[in-house]
C-alpha cells in the first residue's frame, strides 16, 4: 500500500497568540465595572439633628448608622459607622450603603431610631423629654419651695422659682401650688418650657359646725351671716373627733363610721360646689389617730395596754389607732382621696400624732424587736404620715395641712407626741396650730390671763412661729377663738383683736380660720368685703 505523504497543508493550523493589551484592556474593564458597582451601592450621608419642637440644631449628639449587612459585605464597607453632630448639628458618614438604619442619642431626648433607603441628606428631629419652667407671682418675683405636680409626679421649686420635669409626654397639664397663692396651671404642647403665674390669695375662714353643713336652711343661715364679710373660705367636718364620719364614704373601713343623717352630709360633691359658687375656699377636716370607731373595726390596729392587753384608752375614754401601724393610714388616706374628688380645695388632718393624756406608760405600740417608740421614730412616723398624705393629694391639685397644739410653736422638741412644727412644714402646704388664749395657761409669754389679752397672746404665739419657721411664716394659718371662754364673754372686740395680731405679724401672706363650734360668729369682728 501506498503511504500517504504527509504535507504541509495538512499540518494543525497554528493559534493566534490573543495580544497582551486585550487582557489589559478586559482587566481594567472588569476593575472598572466593579469599581463602579461599588460606587453605586456606597455613598456618603449626610445631615443635621435639630430639636423636634423648636427645630434648634442640637450640638454633641451621639448618631450611628448601621449599613445592611448583605450590601455591605458586597459593597467592602464596614457596617456600622459612629458620628457626632458639630455645633449646627450637623454630621457626615462616609460611607452608607443603599438600605441603612440610623440611630441618635442624647440627653433629655427620646432615642432615635429609624430606617432610610436611597436617602443621602437626612434631618434628625428629636423630641425632647425635659421640661423646664418657673413659678412667679404676679409682680414677677420668683416663688421658691413651690409644689409643681405633673400627673403623678410633684417637684418643689428652687430658690429661684425654677423646676423641672425629664421624660414628660408631649402634651399635659402642670399644676402649682404655693402657700399663701391660689394654685394655677398651664397646659403645654410640645413645649419644653411652661412658666405658672400664681395670684396671691389669703384664707380668712370660719369652720362650719357639721349640722349646718348637713342641712341646707342651716347652712343658708350661716352663709347668710358671713356673706358681708372679708371670709374667703369655710372649714367643713369630714370625720370628728367621735370617728364618726360625716359624709357617705365608700371606705370599706368606714361604713361602721357614717353618722346619722343630722350630721351627715347628703352629697358632698354638691355641697362643694355650692361653696364654690359663692367664691368659698373649701377646706376638708378630717380628724384621725383618736378614733373609737376605727377601734372597734380593726382592733389589730388599735394601741393596746401593758397591763391588760385590752385596748389602751386616754384619760377621756377614746381609744387610740397605734401610728406606727402603718397600714391604717390609709382608711384616712382614703376618705382624703374621696374628699378630693369630690373638689375640695384643701384637707386638714387634725389630731395625727401620739397620744397626749392618759397612762402614756402603758401604751404598747407593738414595734418590731430592737425598735423603741422615741422621740426621733415618733417624730419620722407622723412626718411620713404627711408626706404620704401630701403625695396622694398634690397631684389633684388639693392642698394639705396639718392642726398642731399651740405650744408646738414654742417647743423645740416634739411634744412626746412626734409633733415638731420645723420638720412638719416641708411636709404640708400649711400648718394650723390652735392660738385660742383662753386655752393657754397663766404666765404664757408672760402674760398673766392669756384670755384676757387676746391681742398679745396671739401676737406672741405668731412671732414665736416667725422665729421657728422663719420664711416658711406665710404657712402659717391658726386656729383663732370666737368662743366664750369659762367664766368669760369673747366678743367682736376680742376677736378683732386676734386677727390684728395675726396680720401685724404675717403682713401680706396672710391667713387665718375662726373657730365657734356652733357655727355663731362675732360678724362685726370680721373687715366686710372690700
Amino acid at each position: 500500500m501506498r503511504r500517504r505523504r504527509r504535507t504541509l497543508s495538512r499540518l494543525p493550523t497554528k493559534p493566534k497568540l490573543t495580544p497582551l493589551f486585550v487582557y489589559i484592556f478586559v482587566a481594567l474593564l472588569c476593575v472598572g465595572g466593579l469599581y463602579l458597582s461599588k460606587q453605586n451601592l456606597v455613598k456618603v450621608v449626610s445631615g443635621k439633628v435639630v430639636d423636634a419642637y423648636s427645630g434648634q440644631p442640637l450640638g454633641g449628639v451621639t448618631l450611628v448608622l448601621t449599613n445592611d449587612r448583605q450590601q455591605a459585605r458586597t459593597a467592602g464597607v464596614v457596617q456600622t459607622f459612629k458620628a457626632s453632630t458639630d455645633n449646627y448639628g450637623a454630621f457626615q458618614f462616609p460611607q452608607a450603603t443603599d438600605t441603612f438604619s440610623i440611630s441618635a442619642e442624647n440627653n433629655n431626648y427620646k432615642p432615635y431610631q429609624a430606617t432610610q433607603s436611597g436617602q443621602t441628606n437626612l434631618e434628625v428631629k428629636m423630641v425632647p423629654t425635659l421640661l423646664r419652667g418657673q413659678v412667679k407671682d404676679a409682680q414677677g418675683n420668683p416663688l421658691p419651695r413651690t409644689q409643681v405636680s405633673l400627673g403623678s409626679k410633684t417637684v418643689e421649686t428652687a430658690a429661684d422659682g425654677s423646676f423641672s420635669f425629664s421624660d414628660v409626654p408631649e402634651t399635659g397639664v402642670i399644676q402649682a401650688r404655693a402657700s399663701g397663692y391660689r394654685k394655677g396651671s398651664v397646659t403645654f404642647n410640645k413645649s419644653v418650657r411652661a412658666d405658672i403665674t400664681l395670684q396671691q390669695f389669703n384664707v380668712k375662714a370660719a369652720f362650719i359646725a357639721p349640722a349646718d353643713a348637713a342641712v341646707t336652711s342651716n347652712l343658708n343661715s350661716v352663709l347668710s351671716s358671713l356673706n358681708n364679710t372679708e371670709l374667703t373660705a369655710v372649714v367643713i367636718d369630714l370625720k370628728d373627733e367621735s370617728g364618726k364620719v360625716l359624709f357617705d364614704s365608700k371606705v370599706p373601713e368606714a361604713s361602721a363610721a357614717i353618722a346619722a343623717n343630722d350630721k351627715k352630709i347628703p352629697d358632698l360633691a354638691a355641697l362643694v360646689k355650692t361653696l364654690q359658687d359663692k367664691n368659698y375656699y373649701v377646706i376638708a377636716r378630717i380628724v384621725g389617730f383618736q378614733d373609737p370607731v376605727l377601734t372597734d373595726v380593726k382592733p389589730d390596729w388599735t394601741l393596746k395596754s401593758k397591763s391588760t392587753g385590752k385596748p389602751w384608752a386616754d384619760t377621756g375614754g377614746y381609744n387610740w389607732i397605734n401610728p406606727y401601724k402603718r397600714d391604717s393610714w390609709e382608711y384616712y388616706l382614703g376618705l382624703a382621696d374621696e374628699a378630693a374628688k369630690a373638689g375640695v380645695d384643701e384637707v386638714q388632718f387634725d389630731g395625727f400624732h401620739f397620744p397626749v393624756l392618759g397612762a402614756l406608760n402603758d401604751i404598747n405600740y407593738e414595734l418590731p424587736e430592737g425598735r423603741t417608740s422615741n422621740e426621733s421614730t415618733r417624730m419620722d412616723t407622723i412626718n411620713a404620715f404627711f408626706k404620704a398624705a401630701r403625695d396622694r393629694l398634690s397631684p389633684l391639685g388639693v392642698y394639705t395641712s396639718a392642726t398642731v397644739y399651740g405650744t408646738a410653736l414654742v417647743e423645740a422638741d416634739d411634744l412626746g407626741i412626734g409633733m415638731n412644727v420645723a420638720q412638719l412644714a416641708p411636709q404640708v402646704d400649711y400648718i394650723s396650730p390652735l392660738i385660742y388664749p383662753s386655752e393657754w395657761s397663766p404666765g404664757a409669754f408672760g402674760i398673766d390671763q392669756p384670755a384676757q389679752k387676746p391681742y398679745d397672746l396671739v401676737q406672741q404665739a405668731m412671732l414665736s412661729a416667725k422665729s421657728a419657721l422663719k420664711e416658711r411664716i406665710s404657712q402659717v394659718r391658726p386656729w383663732l377663738q370666737d368662743f366664750n371662754p369659762p367664766n368669760g364673754t369673747y366678743g367682736a372686740s376680742q376677736v378683732r383683736d386676734e386677727i390684728r395680731a395675726v396680720e401685724e405679724v404675717q403682713k401680706t401672706r396672710i391667713g387665718w380660720v375662726l373657730y365657734n363650734s356652733n357655727s355663731r360668729y362675732n360678724v362685726d369682728a370680721i373687715p366686710p368685703k372690700s
